[in-house]
């Protein structure tokens, strides 16, 4: 595969400069093929990044996946393919890795019951192919079950949480509000032959349907998720699993955002050497904004609420952090097609600069969450342009 077609993007500001300039993103060929769509990147330890996303062929959906190196991707393999998944735009499958080879994905299987009853289905690579899939949660109430996220703990093991709906079963429309019936956050440590663990019951009342986040901190691991109150209060927490023991949940930051009702607007963390940055969407008091908040001392204590946008945000956020800087990103509907802010900060949480991505972008659902990482110190990019009603997974880079 080559390099291709070089875009010229607008680059915003930058603060204390009056003089816009120009940012020069390198568009690549993307290894997914027509009608693709929630695209999910992850970097291993070995420096290797994979690419998972859906092709969808009639009513088939394929789960594949490619490696970037060199800046090339891999001809794509096929980890899944059903006719039976819940494919949502912002409920997506994902995959990990381990020394530069796949360790686990996940996706979602429909089952007898409501619209959103679903499982979360987890398969892992043994000995080079794909294992027959697990349900991490081993209820089997016709209930909500996803927006999972995975991180390797070892060359054996994995911890993995979800949205877990058990305790929503048979609950009316207008119990909606009856906090005992709400949805929970739970995890597990799973061995790669697919046996189970340790099963942990994390919150037992979060947002319904925001997706979760993880991350491998110095002294153990991070999860940032959409908390749900008795008041309705929905704003972001934080808890670390360490020895076997998850933390008493935080919040990040007090928004105060009361919503009686999901946002479907997840938080996103990340961390390096020490440094670890969490972005998220709010809508409190009635004026959409993204922020952000920095640790460095591996998420002991946070920084003061960063504002990176208010004007037009609608949120679905990524944040990486790399060596030398902490990169976020999130969608905008500042103009009438969307588009996608970028945004550099120092580790200190002192903005660097921002730019605009517009070619492609979109707004709609469909475009779902587009995903960050960071590759030989070059900003890799993937999103979903959508065409009418035609989606494709794309990628840009920028040194």
């Amino acid at each position: 595969m080559k390099l291709y077609k070089i875009l010229s993007l607008a680059l915003l500001f930058i603060i204390g400069c009056s003089e816009k300039e120009v940012a020069t993103f390198t568009q690549i060929e993307s290894p997914a093929g027509e009608n693709s769509s929630l695209p999910r990147l992850f970097i291993d330890e070995s420096g290797t990044v994979f690419m998972s996303w859906v092709e969808e062929k009639g009513n088939l959906a394929e789960l594949k996946y490619s490696t970037f190196e060199d800046s090339f991707w891999s001809d794509p393999k096929v980890i899944a393919k059903d006719s039976t998944w819940f494919l949502n735009w912002a409920d997506y499958p994902s995959i990990i890795a381990r020394d530069g080879a796949p360790f686990a994905a996940h996706w979602l299987n429909k089952k007898t019951g409501g619209t959103y009853s679903y499982d979360v289905n987890i398969s892992t690579y043994q000995n080079g192919d794909w294992a027959s899939p697990i349900k991490p949660h081993e209820d089997e109430t016709p209930t909500e079950h996803g927006f999972a996220s995975m991180i390797p703990m070892s060359d054996s093991t994995f911890l993995a949480v979800w949205l877990d709906g058990r305790e929503t079963e048979n609950r009316d429309h207008n119990e909606y509000s009856n906090i005992e019936k709400a949805m929970t956050l739970r995890g597990a440590v799973i061995h790669k032959n697919g046996s189970i663990l340790h099963k942990y019951l994390i919150d037992d009342s979060v947002c319904d349907c925001c997706s979760t986040s993880l991350t491998k901190t110095n002294d153990g691991y991070m999860l940032v998720y959409r908390d749900r109150t008795n008041e309705e209060i929905r704003d972001i927490n934080y808890t670390k699993f360490k020895d076997g023991v998850w933390s008493e949940p935080k919040p990040i930051h007090s928004d105060n955002w009361k919503i009686a009702a999901c946002p479907v607007n997840g938080p996103s963390v990340d961390s390096e050497d020490g440094t670890v940055a969490i972005a998220w969407f709010t809508g409190a008091n009635e004026e959409p904004a993204v922020k952000l908040s920095v640790s460095n001392d591996d998420g002991k204590t946070f920084s003061e609420a960063i504002l990176l946008d208010t004007k037009g945000p609608i949120g679905r956020v990524d944040v990486e952090v790399s060596d030398d800087k902490i990169w976020a990103s999130w969608l905008s509907a500042e103009k009438p097609n969307g588009h996608l802010k970028i945004a550099s900060f120092t580790k200190s949480g002192k903005l660097l600069e921002t730019h605009i991505v517009e070619e492609g972008i979109s707004s709609e659902r469909q475009a779902g969450f587009p995903e960050l990482e960071i590759v030989d110190r070059k900003l890799l990019v993937a999103y979903t342009e959508v065409i009418e009603k035609e989606k494709r997974v794309k990628n840009l880079i920028y040194k």
